[in-house]
């Protein structure tokens, strides 16, 4: 059978589809999903594999494949149903997978041939074969944690590379954490499971590339686990980030470690520094007063952290934003990445805010920024969109980028993290959220 593996844009509100087809937005690093790549090395070979990532490249309607899977996130459900529909209409399978029916499958089913829900890895090649015997079901669900020991090479051959790709290795699977407000800890149930390192290093050769995205939810958290990792990768030519945890910063050791296998930067979840929020999202593992000291650790020992905000919180008031910020700037932090919560259906948090009556928009393309869709504890939603839209501006003013990044005291990553300043401020002045490709 032909197989295209698409992972779909989203729509603006106007109809139209969001993409990043043009020469400004080439100027930006693209970090593909590893969802799509995995899957096609999941296939059997019998088959053939194409892929498409919509927010790059247009999807050909007038594909002659057999079978259309779909790796879809809440925001891209409108566009997800729309895209199974004209591939159903000519006759074709559609399977959905991703976060999309793993947290709401009652609300996907009907739309596509098949949906899946949580981990696909053992389960897709039991659906080709389904549909080969004309045997497809409804649903498929994977009832066990994957065994992730042995995974095959993802087909990094047919990422498109129409500019700079950061290619997607996985060193471990989901987080041992359970904030109540995150859709990761509500699919993986707090479960972290790792690689081996030799199958690390494996598929980090395989990119052909320098440029790696260690796309795991939290990487360092098993300190002996991201030690072995990164003695190993010790003088590699390669430049790496990840996400991980604040936690990270208690172990200078590791991150001397980390650099010499060269790490650049490190995402941080941070989310707030109100002890008071972190208390409600289950988060107290972190300790705020450490924040500080946390990151300059990481700056010291030459990697780049990027904190990761929400804003939303129950504690948060009209005066958070700016204190958020200016807290960032004097800390000189280079990049940080300023999110709304989002109350997804299926989280503790986002289950807990429905049912209070406070989400006035159930709109699931809506769950994500730049809409506000409930009513916050303290804050209005103008108070709350307004507040995250003003601090990018602040954050990303040319003023601030000068003042974090030009006038830091240790000049690590300096070109890449001015680069990335300028470009992120380019898509603010643009009205356009830097991690997205548009609204």
């Amino acid at each position: 059978m032909k197989i295209d593996i698409i992972h779909p844009a989203h729509y603006r509100d106007d109809g139209t589809v969001v993409q990043a087809k043009g020469w400004i937005d080439r100027l930006g690093a693209y970090l593909p999903h590893l969802g799509p790549p995995l899957l096609a090395a999941l296939t059997p070979d019998r088959h053939e594999v194409r892929l498409t990532e919509e927010y790059l490249e247009d999807i050909d309607f007038e594909s002659d494949a057999d079978v259309v899977a779909l790796s879809g996130q809440i925001m891209q459900f409108d566009r997800c149903k729309d895209i199974s529909a004209k591939f159903r209409a000519r006759g074709k399978k559609t399977v959905l997978g991703g976060y999309l029916p793993s947290m709401l499958p009652d609300r996907v089913e009907g739309f596509f041939d098949a949906i899946v829900l949580g981990e696909g890895d053992e389960i897709w090649p039991e659906i080709l074969n389904d549909i080969e015997q004309g045997k497809l079901k409804k649903r498929y669900q994977s009832t066990r944690s994957v065994d992730i020991s042995n995974l095959p090479i993802p087909r990094y051959d047919l990422i498109k590379k129409d500019r700079l790709v950061v290619y997607p290795v996985q060193a471990t699977r989901g987080c041992p954490f359970t904030c109540n407000y995150c859709s990761i800890a509500a699919v993986h149930q707090g479960a972290h499971r790792k690689r081996p390192v030799e199958q690390i290093l494996r598929d980090i050769d395989a990119t052909g590339s320098r440029n790696i995205n260690i796309c795991d939810d939290n990487l360092c958290e098993d300190i002996r686990f991201a030690d072995r990792l990164f003695t190993a990768m010790a003088g590699s030519p390669v430049r790496w980030g990840t996400q991980t945890t604040i936690n990270v910063a208690r172990h200078p050791g590791l991150l001397q470690k980390a650099r010499a296998s060269g790490c650049t930067l490190m995402a941080l979840g941070v989310e707030t520094f109100s002890v008071k929020n972190l208390e409600d999202v289950n988060k107290t593992f972190h300790a705020v007063d450490k924040y500080a000291e946390g990151f300059r650790r990481i700056m010291d020992a030459g990697i780049s952290p990027h904190a990761l905000i929400i804003f939303g919180l129950p504690d948060d008031k009209p005066d958070t934003f700016k204190k958020t910020v200016d807290y960032l700037e004097n800390l000189k932090v280079p990049v940080a990445q300023i999110f709304i919560l989002t109350p997804y259906p299926g989280t503790p948090m986002g289950d807990r805010i429905h049912r209070t009556g406070n989400v006035f928009d159930q709109e699931l393309s809506h769950l994500r920024e730049p809409y506000v869709v409930f009513k916050p504890d303290v804050l209005t939603p103008d108070q709350l969109k307004e507040g995250w839209w003003g601090a990018l501006e602040q954050f990303y003013s040319l003023r601030s980028i000068f003042k974090r990044i030009i006038m830091r005291r240790t000049p690590n990553n300096l070109l890449v993290n001015l680069a990335t300043n300028l470009y992120y401020w380019s898509k603010v002045k643009r009205g356009i959220h830097p991690v997205y490709f548009g609204f």
